[in-house]
């Protein structure tokens, strides 16, 4: 069984790159299945998934901390119940990924699985701008991609060309062993990705207790709807969030449109698209940053 591990920072498109790798597997004939965490209360992610891939959750907590035993327990029953060849998981934006490799390599998952791929999704747009972070986010953010085998420079569609190459210099510095892609809507190349085996020293992993765990302060909250929304008075909502606010997603009903829309936000970009789900969902949204006992709660 092969596990890539799908990484990097809140709102980088990991979610619609997974989707890609997923269709790029089953070309392939394999069998994919699916570890998704997310930090909040509910998994917006999970719903944006092929709904006929396996899929365990794991929400409210960050996979690796405290949740880091339940990635090789449910790793070891998504082998035992369904044999896939390929499991991605799909880390939280907050997750460290040199912990989530490390809940990947215990004994138990040893004589059954390889790393294959640890890819690093970042955000072109927001790489533009992360050194406005506070500096525990910074960190967080560039060692997150550090102890990746692939970078994927997303959202390139959204920059200027002259913006790239910066990115891919500074790319080369902080990660010389990786292999970097860029593109848009989660689409790259792939080749390697299923071909490659993860080198991991042992000691390059550090424990938990040694990670600082820069997002402590994080933390979300969530928000439950029980009728349709204007759409004025949801923009004006967001648009009242404070700067620490780095993540928002959910689903919505707007008065406006018979159709459910998924909701996004990050760095202050605010997306409302239709979308078809093929299980009903309640209305909700989902913050995630810190500070966010000063957001408001909706009054729609």
């Amino acid at each position: 069984m092969d596990i890539i591990i799908i990484g990097g920072f809140l709102g980088g498109g990991k979610t619609t790159t997974l989707n890609h790798l997923i269709k790029a597997a089953l070309q392939q004939e394999l069998q994919p299945a699916v570890i998704m965490n997310d930090f909040g209360q509910a998994s917006v992610d999970s719903q944006l998934v092929e709904g006929s891939v396996p899929m365990d959750e794991i929400i409210e907590g960050c996979i690796c901390c405290a949740m880091k035993a339940d990635v090789s327990i449910q790793l070891h029953q998504i082998y035992l119940d369904y044999q896939p060849d390929v499991v991605f998981v799909e880390c939280s934006g907050i997750a460290h990924t040199q912990s989530v490799i490390d809940a990947c390599l215990t004994p138990v998952l040893a004589p059954i699985s390889t790393i294959r791929s640890v890819i690093g999704v970042v955000d072109a747009t927001l790489y533009q701008r992360v050194e406005s972070y506070p500096g525990d986010m910074q960190k967080l953010y560039y060692d997150q991609l550090s102890y990746c085998s692939h970078l994927f420079i997303n959202k390139i569609d959204r920059c200027e060309p002259e913006d790239i190459a910066p990115i891919l210099s500074d790319l080369t510095i902080l990660n010389q062993d990786a292999e970097i892609s860029v593109g848009s809507f989660g689409q790259f190349e792939t080749s390697t990705v299923f071909s490659n085996e993860v080198q991991v020293k042992a000691e390059t992993i550090p424990q938990a207790c040694d990670l600082g765990h820069a997002h402590s302060g994080i933390g979300h909250r969530y928000f439950a709807f029980k009728h349709s929304v204007k759409l004025e008075d949801l923009v004006k909502w967001f648009e009242t969030l404070p700067q620490s606010t780095y993540r928002a997603k959910g689903f919505i009903q707007l008065a406006e449109h018979p159709q459910l829309q998924l909701v996004q936000y990050a760095e202050g970009q605010l997306e409302i698209e239709p979308i078809d789900l093929q299980n009903q969902t309640e209305q909700y949204l989902v913050v995630i940053g810190n500070q966010l006992d000063k957001i408001k709660v909706p009054q729609f």
